[in-house]
Formats: structure tokens, sequence, C-alpha cells
């Protein structure tokens, strides 16, 4: 066999082959054909009925279930709590049945605890608000900054702050307007100057400065004129 007849069997094999693969894909009997040869035994899909398109589209109907009624005795208790919240009559309830209430052990007994007197009550100012004796400088743990211009400012609010004292305990003996009206002034200004102390503090990143700012401050606020 010549060269030329061997490559027109290749050829001629190769559209044989090419062919049968075709006839397997795209014709049906070639291909029912072809799974029996190699045992492949395909189930058909299965087609849908147009005379029942509802059981195809949605699955079999359900049958209808039958529901059994149960009968559940009331509840005596609601009951009664019912009766009990009506009204019969204008003032009158319906009462529980059942027996009379009994007395609880170790309630009401003993005698009274002892009425308030006029010692316990806090001393007040007309106007009902407590009176509170601030602190002196004396009586505040007030360190020294080892920075010269916190250390300034610290002086400056409590030079301030012991004035106001002496002004806040002359006033809560003999309490007059006008020493109200500069007492308010005094503390408003001091706390102005204890923000300015508490920033300064915070910038230069010095605690005592800012303790301190913060114990005038509180004793500050103690005085209500």
């Amino acid at each position: 066999m010549t060269a030329r007849n061997k490559k027109i069997m290749w050829w001629s094999a190769g559209a044989i082959v090419v062919a049968l693969v075709l006839l397997y894909l795209f014709c049906p009997p070639v291909h029912k054909w072809g799974n029996t040869l190699l045992g492949r035994n395909e189930k058909e899909l299965p087609k849908p009925d147009t005379t029942k398109v509802d059981e195809f589209e949605y699955g079999r109907p359900v049958e209808e279930i039958e529901v059994e009624t149960i009968d559940v005795p009331r509840d005596s208790m609601l009951d009664s709590l019912a009766k009990a919240d009506s009204i019969l009559a204008a003032g009158l309830v319906r009462p529980l049945d059942g027996p009379p209430p009994t007395h609880v052990p170790g309630f009401g007994e003993g005698p009274l605890p002892p009425a308030p007197s006029t010692d316990a009550v806090p001393n007040t100012t007309d106007e009902g608000m407590q009176q509170v004796t601030p602190a002196t400088v004396g009586d505040l743990e007030l360190k020294p900054s080892s920075i010269a211009v916190v250390n300034n400012r610290i002086n400056m609010c409590r030079n301030k702050y012991n004035k106001l004292v002496d002004l806040y305990e002359e006033w809560a003996k003999r309490p007059t307007a006008e020493m109200q009206e500069i007492g308010i002034k005094l503390k408003e200004e001091l706390l102005t100057d204890l923000t300015m102390l508490m920033k300064l503090s915070q910038k230069h990143n010095d605690e005592e400065g800012m303790e301190a700012a913060a114990d005038l401050r509180r004793e500050v606020n103690k005085m209500n004129f």
C-alpha cells in the first residue's frame, strides 16, 4: 500500500468517526442506539400533561385535612378575677370566694419608729438651698507647680478664692441683695480664671496645676449665693 492510499484511508476513517459523533449528538435515534450499545439506559424526562397543568406546576394537590375542635374548660381563677373586677354597683365590688385574709406574722408588730425631730433636718436657706461651707485654701492640699507661669496663675486663683470665701461666710450670716450680687460676680470671674488655669496646665502637661484648678472649682461650686 502506497503512502497516498494510507493517507486516503486515514482521512476516510476520520471522516467516519466525525460523522458518527455528530449523528450521536444531534440525531435522537442514533443517540438512543449508541446509549444502548454503551450500556447507558437513560430515563426519559417526564413530559408535562397539558390537561393537568396545576398538578405539573404546583405538585400534587394536598388532600383536605379535617380539623378536630377541642373544647378547653375555662380557668376558674381567671373567671374569679373577672368577677372581682366587675362592678355591681357604684362603690361595690364582687368579692372573691375563699377564706378571709389572715394576719401575716411579723407585719405591723413592734413599736413605731421615732418621729423626725428638728435636729435631723439639714440647715437650709430661705430659698430651700442647703447651706454648705466651702473649705479654706489652708485646708486644701494645693501643691506648687514647677512651672512659673502656672504657679503664678495658681497663686492668683488662691487669692481670689480667699476673698470669695470671706464674702460667702459674711453673706451666710447676714444675707443682703448687694452682697449676693457681688458674690455671684466674683464667683463667675473665679470660675473663668480656673478654666484658664486648667487650659494652661494642660498645655504644659502640669499635673499640679490641673489638680489645683479641679479642687478650687469643686469648692467654688459649693457656694450658692
